[in-house]
């Protein structure tokens, strides 16, 4: 019942037109704003994040940002489309940093990202820009859905990698000179990742690709898409995400998560609108310290 209704949904959207389907998407972030839709965790992040900021900018912000997340998933069924189309590249553009991706694709690369603007037109354009990328992803618990949303991501040029596959999964696709993508901006539990600061409270921070770049040397790049209210299109940027090299794996690892964790920040702090304050970024806490949620 919960996949037809998914399948219906998501067949519906594809067959309106991409202006009629972005007015959808206005329509039920306002919807989901005024039945309340995680409003304490929006507004607790949002104190966290914005402490100096009003009541009715942070309410603008959560509203908007519930606008944002009904974007991502209207348009997420009508990926593999602009692709197939190559209207993908009219409605996506790089506006920076895509001579260093090109650069550092002859021998692979590691990118990071972050739930801001569209994450899931964010990877199917970084593929079609780059020839395609590989994404970690985590399984959906029923069987059914997890297949639909991979066939869209598949249809849409990501060789999507689930994080219970074989750690030589990972290793084979730097060894034969890949791009492995990785959002790196969800709560992660105390043994996955590292304490760094974000909006300057500790956060526990996925470390894996951390690892793996500094491991097998490879560049970490980082990119995010934000969506062009006027123009009604997603331009993304792209940085190299330098950090200070000690030697010492454990602080390298830590020096470069933190590093891509201020990328995250400054990206945020450029877009909240359209960050997924949903999430309960700051769960996770050193032990000792009270619960945040």
């Amino acid at each position: 019942m919960k996949e037809f209704l998914i399948k219906s949904i998501f067949k519906y959207f594809s067959s309106i037109s991409r202006e009629k389907a972005l007015k959808r998407a206005n329509q039920i972030g306002n919807l989901l704003w005024k039945l309340g839709y995680r409003k304490d965790v929006i507004f607790k992040n949002l104190d966290i994040a914005f402490p100096e900021k009003d009541k009715n900018w942070k309410e603008n912000i959560a509203r908007l940002s519930l606008i944002n997340i009904s974007r991502v998933l209207i348009e997420f069924p009508r990926q593999p489309e602009y692709v197939k189309s190559g209207y993908i590249k009219e409605i996506f553009k790089i506006t920076k940093g895509l001579d260093i991706a090109k650069e550092y694709k002859k021998d692979g690369f590691i990118f990071v990202s972050a739930h801001i603007g569209s994450w899931e037109m964010c990877g199917a354009g970084l593929s079609a820009y780059l020839d395609g990328i590989s994404s970690l992803a985590y399984r959906q618990k029923d069987e059914k859905i997890n297949k639909l949303i991979t066939d869209i991501r598949t249809n849409s040029g990501i060789n999507i990698i689930f994080h219970d596959q074989p750690m030589k999964t990972f290793i084979n696709l730097l060894q034969d000179k890949k791009i492995i993508s990785f959002l790196v901006d969800q709560n992660a539990l105390a043994h996955r990742g590292n304490f760094v600061n974000f909006f300057g409270i500790k956060a526990s921070t996925v470390n894996f690709p951390a690892k793996l770049a500094i491991k097998y040397k490879k560049p970490v790049l980082f990119a995010y898409d934000y969506f062009d209210e006027k123009e009604k299109i997603y331009k993304c940027e792209i940085q190299e995400v330098n950090y200070k090299i000690t030697g010492n794996f454990e602080e390298d690892v830590l020096n470069l998560t933190q590093a891509y964790t201020k990328k995250v920040e400054e990206a945020v702090k450029k877009h909240p609108d359209q960050y997924l304050w949903t999430h309960k970024r700051w769960n996770t806490r050193p032990e000792g310290e009270e619960k945040i949620y």
